[in-house]
């Protein structure tokens, strides 16, 4: 039983150090991974990572195959509009029905992530004002206490951050405003107006797709 755990955690710790390189456009679309490389980065023998790879590669972030190897999936403009509009849905129906409805632990935890931003802008870093940017939202779907909305962002929000970031490498300038919508949401979510809340979020998660066509 020990073992069998051990080897759980390391492919764990195996599938989360590959999932934030290639999110953070350390790895990007198409660049080749070879196991031996993978192995000697991470120091562990090939089977966690390749029980790593096959659920990355089941969230479309991999491309495996037997004569290629493995390579880092490029996003398409089609699976980008999926993924937009999945989104989209998830966290409009999130917002209508949050509003006016949470407690003030729900809103000191977004307050305490909306501190992690500004700071993040500050030192003008990227790579984690978007992990902040997905904890931001992702809390905002914890608020539903829906388990099985919460697996669908989680799945969702890999690949969604991927174009996220383009955003924010084409135009610093919009982590400034991104922060901004992400008050007015947090501010909206405090009040009464639920189609208030419902457009702030679209218009928030919209400026991705008017970036990206």
């Amino acid at each position: 039983m020990e073992k069998q755990a051990a080897t759980v955690t390391l492919r764990d710790q195996a599938f989360e150090a590959i999932k934030k390189r290639i999110v953070s456009g350390e790895w990007h679309g198409g660049m080749f991974l070879s196991e031996k490389m993978l192995s000697e980065l991470l120091g562990m023998s090939k089977t966690p990572i390749r029980s790593a790879l096959d659920r990355l590669e089941m969230m479309g972030l991999v491309k495996l195959s037997p004569k290629q190897g493995v390579t880092v999936q490029e996003v398409s403009l089609k699976k980008i509009l999926e993924i937009y509009e999945l989104r989209l849905s998830l966290e409009t129906f999130a917002v209508r029905r949050l509003t006016g409805k949470m407690d003030a632990g729900f809103f000191a935890g977004l307050d305490a992530n909306l501190a992690k931003q500004a700071e993040a802008i500050e030192r003008e870093d990227i790579i984690r004002y978007v992990e902040l940017d997905r904890q931001f939202h992702a809390m905002i779907i914890a608020g539903l206490d829906n388990e099985e909305y919460t697996e669908v962002m989680s799945r969702i929000q890999d690949k969604f951050l991927l174009v996220v970031r383009t955003t924010f490498d084409r135009n610093k300038k919009r982590l400034a405003g991104s922060m901004e919508e992400h008050w007015q949401i947090r501010h909206a979510l405090a009040g009464t107006d639920h189609e208030l809340s419902v457009r702030l979020i679209q218009r928030h998660i919209e400026y991705v797709k008017k970036i990206m066509l």
